[in-house]
């Protein structure tokens, strides 16, 4: 019989104990401890060896040096870390503006109180080095008598060459006549509008005279010059110009604010007659009072052709009346750079087409210029159904008419009465006299003398739309364009 200590030492040796492995562990263990403390102990030795050794020597008296064989008491000089290159600070920004008519005002301001410094460093603020050049010519313009207007006076005209152009009003010494000086401005996104370019009038021509000659860097790339001699001199980009007569834009933006201000007698003398018939111009005045139309206060007037001789202008109106943004086109040519400009065009399909879809908020349902069936346009006025009194409408658009044939006796002036084709041939030819004759009375009434005007009934003979449908059913809407009076201005 075996002993049950034995057996029970057997089955751990022989039957897989833990044993023998926690004894193993246990020795790695104590022999990595062992092993870390004395090579810990050897590595800080091995530092202090390697540190600078300083003596503990006083320093020497004043006026005394040390023994040459003193040990030094000096530590051992360390390099400092070299520090990170500072970044610049951006530059200061003088002037910032959101809206290019701040500009213009903010100058307008300075020139009033006589801070022709400020003046100078507003009008070159893209280029500083010519900011006192600027300030003398602002001051030898207050000394020729120039007088800045007010700051409501300042204009936005519109946008050419990808700049947007306010216009800055003078008065002329001894006139109440005004000049203005044009300025074209660019966005810049540090600074806000600057002035690219200023262009003055004619009548401040002389003052250029006084801004000193400026003389610009030399080119990037230019050669170095020769021992001894001095770099030539490039001239500056010039910021002041004079205007060599009235350009597009200018030109185009007076005709259009005359036009609504409803002075047509001025605003004609911008055309030229044998290619614009007057009765569009006159049609244009009529939309304008009616439509109450005013400039778009951002984009008034955009430069789409800029060409010495031939110029494209759009001009963007909208009216609160009618609730409505649209615009027309102004062409515009020259016989050469020395002529003045003649308006030789009008593109009015876009107004027209916006007045006539929305005129119905006024009550008035249809443009005053029409196409007529013998050739030619003339101006409309319409009536409703069998009656020949005339639309308050039609009262507005006889206002702008009488005046224009008032200004001249010698013109003519034909009208003559449409109608629809319901009713006998006899009835509509009385009608249609009627309305012609109702056109006349009031014109008279408005001071036309009667021997200027003629009028004639063509009753139902020459429709302006067709009175029945396709499918031969009545077409309300067409009738109602044939009950009408067309005024045809003969001069």
């Amino acid at each position: 019989m075996k002993s049950p200590s034995r057996s029970l030492s057997a089955r751990f040796i022989c039957g897989g104990s833990l044993v023998p492995i926690l004894i193993v562990v246990a020795a790695l263990a104590l022999s990595t401890a062992i092993f870390f403390l004395f090579t810990k102990k050897k590595m800080l030795a091995q530092q202090d060896a390697a540190a600078p050794v300083v003596a503990d020597v006083k320093p020497a008296a004043p006026g005394k040096e040390p023994a040459k064989d003193a040990p030094s008491t000096t530590p051992a000089p360390v390099t400092p870390p070299k520090p990170a290159p500072p970044v610049p600070a951006p530059a200061p920004v003088a002037f910032g503006f959101a809206r290019p008519l701040d500009l213009g005002k903010q100058l307008v301001r300075s020139l009033a109180t006589g801070d022709f410094a400020t003046a100078g460093k507003l009008a070159a603020v893209g280029d500083a080095a010519q900011s006192d050049s600027a300030a003398k010519l602002f001051e030898k313009l207050a000394g020729m008598g120039f007088k800045p207007g007010t700051e409501d006076q300042v204009e936005l005209l519109g946008l050419v060459e990808n700049r947007t152009r306010i216009a800055v009003p003078f008065t002329k010494p001894g006139t109440n006549e005004t000049v203005r000086i044009q300025l074209d401005l660019e966005r810049d996104e540090r600074m806000g509008w600057k002035i690219a370019k200023a262009t003055l009038p004619k009548a401040m021509s002389s003052a250029i005279a006084a801004m000193p000659a400026m003389i610009a860097p030399t080119a990037t790339g230019t050669p170095p010059p020769a021992p001894g001699t001095l770099a030539p001199a490039a001239p500056m980009k010039q910021l002041f110009t004079v205007e060599d007569g009235t350009d597009a834009l200018a030109f185009a933006s007076d005709f259009v604010r005359l036009l609504l201000k409803h002075d047509f007698a001025a605003a004609r003398a911008f055309v030229d007659d044998a290619k614009v018939p007057v009765e569009r111009l006159v049609g244009l005045c009529i939309v304008f009072e009616e439509g109450q139309y005013a400039l778009n206060t951002s984009k008034p007037l955009i430069v789409t052709i800029a060409n010495p001789e031939v110029s494209w202008v759009i001009a963007q109106v909208q009216s609160e009346a009618l609730q409505q943004n649209t615009e027309f086109g102004v062409e515009l040519k020259r016989g050469d750079i020395a002529q003045p400009w003649k308006v030789v065009g009008l593109n009015l399909s876009d107004i027209l087409g916006a007045f006539a879809k929305n005129a119905s908020k006024l009550g008035v349902p249809y443009t005053p210029i029409v196409k007529n069936p013998k050739g030619g346009e003339s101006l409309a006025l319409y009536f409703e159904y069998d009656r020949a009194e005339l639309h308050p409408r039609a009262l507005k658009q006889l206002e702008v008419i009488s005046a224009l044939m008032r200004s001249d006796h010698s013109k003519k002036l034909r009208i003559a009465g449409h109608t629809d084709e319901k009713g006998a041939d006899d009835y509509n030819v009385g009608l249609s006299q009627g309305r012609a004759e109702a056109v006349k009375k009031q014109l008279v009434a408005l001071g036309v003398p009667a021997d200027q005007v003629v009028t004639t009934g063509l009753g139902k003979a020459q429709p302006l739309s067709p009175n029945k449908k396709s499918d031969g059913t009545d077409d309300p809407e067409g009738r109602s364009h044939n009950r009408r009076a067309e005024i045809y201005l003969d001069f």
